[in-house]
């Protein structure tokens, strides 16, 4: 099919260098360096075999050769410092905003990067109140830790953005009055059964439908609970957006709606799960306890599998080892719980190596039991895989070691991204997850990527040059001396801070559903040619699966 130069462009090759002039490999006028799925736009201009685009900020020229027409799915791990925020183009051209760190919140570690993030990827900045506001198609709170929601809040204010559907995991906080004051109700609402020390409950105020939803924020519009102040700016903001409570109910098969098993990206719902019980003398849907408040709320996490062509990705949120007891015995069937096989497989393995006393029989009736457990936790690692494998993980819950060896062996992934904080008191990623990660992972040199280890991109830390220009701009601030001057060099500033975020710390997957590249900028370019460190995984035929082959 014919470049149609007049439509969006896209990068249609592993990576290419963007050049001042139309002459191929001369070191000295290498403009910028582009990768799989850069946006361009053409600029009017041929010179013999070369065409004039502008792409990441930059003027240059390219061969059409390394241009399509067709987007690419494109997922952003940004660096926001503590928490999950993930940005997505479909390759329908669809924009999509999975959690957004904790904003200005508790830590501030990354300040409201994905906040400057969008500011930068839709330049917000430099667009007047006038124009058309940018759509962003799904926004996706996978659960509601401050950590994973708080971002949005300030995404949802702004008045260049609209969002036309927020997602959620049917959680929802809420203060007590006085006709609510009962002793079985807690922040998540009612129980059943309604015992004040009952451990396995179900939330029966588990929020089920979007009048359900603008009818508790309309009620609490005054509320200073986190959650319902950033839901309310949505609602406020952004007129008829909706409020879509996204769970599987038991052992349904669903899928975001626009994204279903026959479209060329699906996206399909693996958890939470909703039970289905009588309340009241009704039928009531909602979703069990996990455990206590935080727990419940971590494992009834919004869990994703993505899948475009041959790939497949996984973000899961905050997904915790109950939680994935729970997944185990609700995908496979069978009601031995994972951890319980770990632990006594643990025990069997530690008797064997340290009792001394036991006889040859006590030793064979032990083996014995470790093989028949070792089997059973085989078949429900075998028959989760068929789900919740993967080329691609977001690692769950910012690399803490609350995950299940047996689960991230479900998982099985080529490569994990893990989304973690600087200043925060969990020192995430914990080094024994690090571990289970590449031990449960495929591939003799499984990937690891870390945001945190790319790059925290906290303001005036990293890098040095960047730092030098800002104290510039910051003097210059203090010596002119009209507003406008003033006004103008602090948009600079803030615009230079956004960049900054967009550069520093974030990962990026592009893939077509055939080829995939997972990429990071070099903390330091070699030069203008050579700024991405960029890593391929690639289609083994025989094994009919994706592979990493290290250079």
């Amino acid at each position: 099919m014919a470049l149609k130069l007049n439509s969006p462009l896209f990068v249609n090759v592993h990576d290419v260098v963007l050049r001042t002039m139309p002459i191929d490999k001369i070191s000295k006028n290498a403009q910028n360096h582009l990768i799989m799925g850069d946006y361009a736009r053409y600029l009017g201009e041929k010179d013999g075999d070369y065409i004039k685009v502008r792409s990441r900020n930059s003027n240059g020229w390219l061969r059409p050769d390394v241009l399509t027409n067709d987007r690419m799915l494109e997922v952003n791990f940004v660096d926001i410092g503590q928490g999950d925020g993930c940005h997505i183009v479909t390759p329908g051209d669809k924009i999509m905003i999975i959690d957004a760190g904790e904003g200005l919140g508790l830590h501030n570690d990354g300040g409201d990067n994905m906040s400057r993030f969008i500011s930068w990827r839709y330049n917000l900045r430099s667009r007047d109140d006038s124009e058309p506001r940018i759509d962003i198609d799904y926004a996706i709170i996978s659960h509601p830790d401050l950590d994973h929601y708080y971002g949005f809040h300030s995404l949802f204010e702004n008045k260049k953005l609209k969002f036309r559907r927020v997602y959620h995991n049917g959680l929802l906080e809420r203060p007590l009055d006085g006709s609510d004051q009962k002793d079985w109700f807690y922040d998540l609402g009612r129980k059943e059964p309604p015992k004040a020390r009952q451990s396995l409950y179900h939330l029966v105020d588990t929020v089920l439908t979007n009048k359900e939803m603008h009818d508790l924020l309309k009620k609490h519009e005054s509320s200073r609970k986190k959650l319902l102040t950033t839901l309310n700016s949505a609602r406020s903001n952004n007129g008829h957006v909706r409020f879509e409570f996204v769970r599987k109910p038991n052992n349904e098969e669903v899928y975001l709606e626009d994204f279903e098993k026959n479209k060329k990206l699906s996206i399909e719902v693996l958890s939470p799960i909703s039970e289905t019980i009588t309340y009241n003398g009704e039928s009531k849907e909602c979703l069990i306890s996990l455990g206590n408040e935080g727990v419940t709320k971590n494992g009834h996490s919004i869990s994703l599998k993505f899948r475009l062509g041959k790939v497949t990705m996984l973000l899961g949120g905050d997904l915790n080892a109950d939680a994935q007891d729970y997944l185990g015995q609700k995908y496979t069937g069978i009601d031995t719980t994972m951890s319980s096989l770990e632990r006594d497989i643990k025990k069997i393995n530690e008797k064997l190596a340290s009792d001394d006393s036991l006889s040859l029989a006590e030793k064979q009736n032990l083996e014995q039991e470790r093989s028949e457990k070792q089997q059973l936790l085989e078949l429900i690692i075998t028959r989760l895989r068929r789900s919740f494998g993967c080329d691609v993980a977001k690692a769950c819950h910012h690399g803490s070691s609350h995950v299940l060896d047996s689960f991230l062996a479900a998982i099985h992934p080529i490569a994990t991204v893990i989304s973690s904080g600087d200043q925060e008191s969990h020192s995430h990623p914990r080094p024994d997850a690090l571990g289970a990660f590449g031990k449960n992972s495929r591939g003799a040199r499984p990937l690891i990527f870390s945001s945190e280890l790319a790059r925290s991109s906290y303001e005036f830390s990293y890098p040095y040059k960047f730092y030098e220009v800002m104290k510039k701009i910051e003097q210059r601030i203090e010596e002119v001396d009209t507003k406008k001057e003033k006004d103008i060099l602090r948009n600079r500033m803030e615009k230079l801070r956004d960049s900054n975020v967009a550069k520093y710390g974030m990962i990026t997957v592009r893939t077509d559903g055939e080829r995939v590249i997972i990429a990071q900028k070099l903390e330091r370019a070699r030069d203008n040619s050579q700024q991405w460190d960029i890593y391929d995984l690639v289609w083994n035929n025989k094994l009919e699966q994706y592979e990493y082959l290290p250079h």
